[in-house]
């Protein structure tokens, strides 16, 4: 994905808790507050939802937005969260659309629905209704 931050742009990809920044590999963990990018930790709080949108990272302002190219899309859905698989709303050869409903993951007695986040088809499915994921793990796989 190209994220621009304040007029920059940055070529990101996210391989669990790696990070290519513009080919640059980084060790990342991320949670919804903060983030620790080679040991170094980060605060996040955001101003504005949107695109683009405020963000504020140890108290600076920086106005963010994304985008997606089709050649920088990861073909793998992982968990955005902890939790337990409720729903699997897709199988292994299923052609799905942009945003369509594949799972729904309990955590913390919330209901997240994942998405699909491009037209593709369903390759590999790697979990099953009741199973508990991490944040990160591969739920499917698509070409």
């Amino acid at each position: 994905m190209k994220v621009i931050v304040n007029g920059n742009d940055y070529k990101i990809v996210i391989m669990g808790n790696s990070v290519l920044v513009n080919g640059k590999q980084l060790h990342a963990i991320f949670n919804e507050k903060e983030i620790t990018i080679d040991g170094k930790k980060f605060y996040l709080d955001y101003m504005e939802e949107g695109d683009p949108s405020l963000m504020i990272v140890n108290g600076m302002t920086y106005v963010v937005s994304k985008s997606s190219e089709p050649s920088d899309f990861m073909k793998q859905i992982k968990a955005p969260i902890s939790g337990r698989i409720l729903e699997v709303l897709v199988k292994a050869g299923d052609n799905i659309k942009k945003g369509q409903l594949m799972f729904v993951l309990d955590a913390m007695k919330m209901q997240n629905q994942i998405n699909s986040p491009t037209t593709a088809k369903v390759s590999d499915l790697r979990v099953q209704i009741g199973q508990t994921v991490r944040s990160g793990d591969v739920l499917a796989t698509l070409v």
